[in-house]
């Protein structure tokens, strides 16, 4: 894409309310960079990787109609303390002077837009017909997000919820709990697919699995769902690696994404047929209940005995209490109070635990 001169964000600003915003739902570790690195390879996609500003933000600029020069300032000030904003690697100079031609009345949405155009992507871009945005946490703001941007659709992406857990087990996003981290997959999984029932012109689902056996057709049908067209080259995204490799520290690509960045495979389905326990397996399968068949997902367990009932029974009630404390951090904490909370310890307290019992 090209770079953001005055002139260009010029022609850009009219585009705004035109373009359309898409957003990749999913929990942490099922393949939504995967997916999101694929439409960065298409050439009318513009998405960066995740930052959580939209929701983070909104309180204190979602009513906002009228920007003057000093909001934007303050906004763009806001915007680069966002936690992982950093990796888009914006010039926010550059950012801020062509935000400040925005003076006036514009929506948040379209501000919002704004910001995005300005990424850079590793991928060559044409003409952007759609913004896309890959964020786990805005599972639980479908409502917020279609009242910022009313034209936007949403692409459910589930991974098997064993599967999950070997994969968040092997980072520092959150405890490494079987029952806690399925229970999490379970309440994600409810929570999109109430949306998706009450407006399903909104929503396209997919599985992980099916993206690595099926990626023509899916991505094909994804598209089509998009009103976008299909590119096949996408799949060859992995010829971004050496680019990939030195934009970002390596130390964070071995330990994160040390695949994302190959062909496409399926070497990562299924592994909990061997990596997990029957005992893991058996609490898996009781936490998720009825959502892993609605998911499409075999329950190698259908009868749960006492024990790994009570075994379940605490990550169980643990996750409850978070969503619980979610709803009213959400309520009545300031953003920066809240972006720390909701984004930032997770990975404090998954670091911490990771250290501590290595």
């Amino acid at each position: 894409m090209l770079n953001p001169s005055t002139k260009y964000f010029k022609i850009l600003v009219d585009e705004l309310d035109k373009t359309p915003v898409f957003f990749i739902l999913s929990r942490p570790r099922t393949g939504s960079t995967l997916l999101r690195t694929l439409f960065d390879a298409h050439p009318n996609v513009q998405i960066p990787p995740e930052c959580q500003f939209i929701v983070n933000l909104y309180p204190k600029y979602g009513n906002i109609s009228i920007w003057s020069k000093a909001r934007i300032s303050e906004f763009v000030a806001d915007l680069d303390k966002q936690f992982l904003f950093h990796t888009w690697k914006l010039d926010t100079n550059l950012l801020l002077m062509n935000l400040l031609q925005l003076e006036g009345k514009i929506s948040y949405g379209n501000m919002c837009k704004a910001v995005y155009w300005h990424y850079q992507s590793l991928f060559s871009k044409k003409e952007i017909l759609l913004i896309g945005d890959k964020n786990p946490g805005y599972a639980l703001y479908v409502g917020l997000l279609i009242k910022i941007f009313p034209e936007a659709r949403f692409i459910h992406l589930t991974r098997d919820y064993r599967d999950n857990y070997l994969s968040l087990a092997r980072v520092e996003f959150e405890l490494p709990f079987i029952a806690l981290t399925t229970y999490k997959w379970r309440y994600f999984y409810e929570r999109i697919s109430a949306a998706a029932l009450a407006m399903p012109e909104r929503f396209a689902a997919i599985r992980y699995e099916d993206l690595v056996n099926h990626p023509n057709v899916e991505m094909e049908r994804l598209c089509t769902f998009l009103n976008l067209p299909y590119e096949e080259d996408v799949l060859k995204f992995y010829l971004k690696k050496d680019d990939f490799h030195r934009l970002y520290p390596e130390e964070q690509v071995n330990k994160i994404h040390a695949s994302l960045m190959n062909p496409l495979s399926t070497n990562k389905v299924d592994l909990w047929r061997t990596e997990l326990s029957d005992r893991q397996i058996a609490i898996a399968d009781f936490v998720a209940g009825d959502s892993a068949v609605a998911a499409g997902y075999y329950k190698q367990h259908g009868k749960f005995n006492v024990v790994t009932r009570l075994m379940a029974f605490p990550g169980m009630m643990f996750a409850k209490m978070i969503y619980g404390t979610t709803h009213l951090v959400n309520r009545m904490l300031p953003y920066r109070q809240r972006q720390f909370i909701l984004s930032e310890l997770p990975f404090v307290v998954g670091g911490f635990y990771k250290r501590l019992f290595k």
